[in-house]
């Protein structure tokens, strides 16, 4: 991805271009490809894409396990992700092809097709000291 960047089309800023939807983050209509040698009307950094939200937990539990100094036991459970939340990567920011002038968006653009965090995992552990 080169310096690019496209041009609002009219009627269109940063406030109606992002839908927030995976299959289309950004709205195709609101962009026209600017004209050639130029930068387009789009600030660099004018785009929020998905935002990360994740909840780990963890939970422990120390007892004595025998008799004698320093001998105890530790039961632990961990959760990362624990709502299962989806956290969407970078959608695609190719918007136009460069084969011509006026040219439509690309059919890709905006499209999610990653996650950034994996699903719900839970893991038990169990540590001995002596």
């Amino acid at each position: 991805i080169g310096q690019d960047r496209p041009s609002y089309a009219p009627g269109f800023g940063p406030d109606n271009a992002v839908l927030g939807d995976p299959n289309q983050w950004f709205d195709p209509a609101a962009f026209v490809l600017q004209p050639a040698g130029t930068f387009g009307n789009t600030g660099r950094g004018a785009f929020d894409g998905p935002n990360l939200r994740t909840l780990d937990l963890a939970l422990a539990k120390r007892g004595r396990w025998s008799a004698g100094a320093g001998r105890t036991l530790e039961f632990r459970v961990e959760a990362f992700n624990l709502l299962n939340r989806a956290n969407f990567g970078v959608p695609e920011l190719r918007a136009f092809a460069g084969q011509a002038d006026n040219e439509a968006p690309l059919a890709t653009f905006g499209r999610i097709t990653t996650t950034v965090t994996s699903s719900r995992q839970i893991q038990v552990g169990l540590r001995a000291r002596f």
